[in-house]
């Protein structure tokens, strides 16, 4: 019941070459949008290309949506290459 370290290193860090740049992809954009909305608000009340929407509304869509790709991109990278260092750890572990 000895559990490679080697794999586990590797787990380790895969995941973290993984959860880096999403993390920071996700906190640059949110915290971009937070400080439009507290230093130049005015920007985010004008109408985006003479339409109904405002440019606010736009661009918290773009967010959310932009958050959802990122989800996507970790579950894929997750299934891809997080998934099979975990069965190596767990055949290991039941050896």
């Amino acid at each position: 019941m000895k559990i490679d370290n080697k794999i586990f290193n590797e787990l380790k860090r895969v995941r973290q070459e993984i959860t880096t740049p999403l993390l920071i992809i996700t906190v640059v954009a949110y915290f971009s949008f937070i400080s439009v909305i507290a230093f130049k608000p005015d920007l985010f009340g004008q109408s985006f290309l003479e339409t109904n929407f405002s440019t606010g509304i736009i661009l918290g869509f773009l967010l959310i949506l932009l958050i959802f790709i990122v989800t996507l991109i970790y579950v894929y990278q997750a299934n891809k290459k997080l998934e099979p260092l975990i069965k190596q750890i767990q055949t290991s572990y039941k050896k």
